[in-house]
């Protein structure tokens, strides 16, 4: 349920929404400023300038990826995205769910924290 949120909240969630109907490292700069620290599990931490990259690392390695937010909550400049995700490993799909922590600023992430349990994409 996304009641209560900011208009900065709900726009962002909009554009998220949007940038995982057609997901590509080169939209990722729509979302997170190249100065924010990204927090990765499994990747560990990088730049959102790096982002661009490790983006287009993971959407070109991960076969049959699909992200689908479901529902967020925020509050002052924090943003939470709840989302389910499958892609297919070794010829079979595997669903899993996180949560996106994000700290705004201008429209833009400035963090961002993606949690969820890394050994469902394990061999």
């Amino acid at each position: 349920m996304t009641t209560g949120l900011t208009p900065e909240h709900q726009d962002f969630f909009e554009r998220f929404k949007s940038f995982w109907a057609a997901p590509s490292g080169a939209r990722v700069p729509e979302l997170i400023a190249p100065e924010a620290t990204i927090h990765f599990t499994g990747a560990g931490s990088f730049s959102g300038a790096d982002y661009v990259g490790v983006m287009q690392s993971m959407l070109d390695a991960m076969e049959g990826l699909v992200v689908t937010p479901l529902d967020c909550a925020g509050h002052g400049d924090r943003l939470y995205i709840a989302w389910e995700s499958s892609v297919i490993i070794h010829g079979e799909r595997r669903t899993y769910l996180g949560v996106d922590r994000f700290r705004l600023a201008n429209g833009r992430a400035i963090e961002e924290q993606v949690i969820f349990d890394s050994a469902i994409l394990a061999p």
